[in-house]
């Protein structure tokens, strides 16, 4: 990480790299969230999580769609629940990527590549996974932030170190509201996705027997 960062904007772009890569390979990327929050700051380090978290997830879709789609056919019709996400993207397209990635009910990594199965464009499904992980992304890289400030206050002068504390203070409190949020709307999220995903079963069933 430290390289990294010492690699300036070029180092960008080798982070992006690295968080969809691990991704790829179902590495959670909350983990690289927290690293970009307390190597670039909360900003910086958002922004380069959803940059990595979007071309993972883009990634993620057209190695399914292009490349192993006879493999991953095989493979996600042992999971009921899949067939039920497939059917409700195909009702509800972007609606049910968001709600998907706001919760964690299912693995981000896993259901990136479930959704390649589907015809949802990617022009919609892209957007719709940046504004699901958005929540979370924002949590995580404030956690790293505040990591990261802690450790630099060792440097510090003790004057520096008192408006520090403050400032680690502040952002503890927007922290804890950031996750009563996150807690909130995910928890919607999910009783939104765990009924709307038997009904869409139901719907499909009707349709398929009339």
């Amino acid at each position: 990480m430290l390289a990294i960062q010492a690699a300036g904007e070029s180092g960008w772009l080798v982070f992006v790299v690295v968080y969809a890569v691990a991704c790829l390979f179902f590495i959670p990327g909350s983990v690289l969230s927290f690293g970009a929050g307390a190597i670039y700051g909360f900003w910086g380090g958002l922004l380069l999580a959803l940059v990595g978290n979007g071309l993972s997830a883009l990634l993620s879709l057209l190695i399914t769609r292009y490349l192993l789609r006879d493999w991953a056919t095989r493979f996600f019709a042992r999971y009921p629940t899949m067939n039920d996400l497939g059917i409700a993207v195909e009702q509800d397209g972007w609606r049910i990527v968001c709600l998907t990635h706001l919760s964690p009910i299912m693995p981000f990594s896993l259901v990136n590549y479930a959704f390649g199965l589907t015809r949802i464009p990617a022009r919609e499904f892209l957007p719709a996974t940046l504004l699901g992980g958005l929540p979370a992304s924002c949590v995580y890289a404030y956690l790293g932030t505040m990591v990261g400030n802690l450790a630099s206050m060792g440097a510090m002068t003790e004057e520096a170190q008192h408006h520090h504390r403050m400032m680690w203070f502040l952002q503890g409190t927007g922290l804890i509201a950031t996750i009563i949020l996150t807690v909130y709307i995910t928890r919607r999220a999910t009783q939104a996705l765990t009924k709307r995903l038997p009904h869409q079963r139901q719907d499909h069933l009707r349709h398929g027997s009339s």
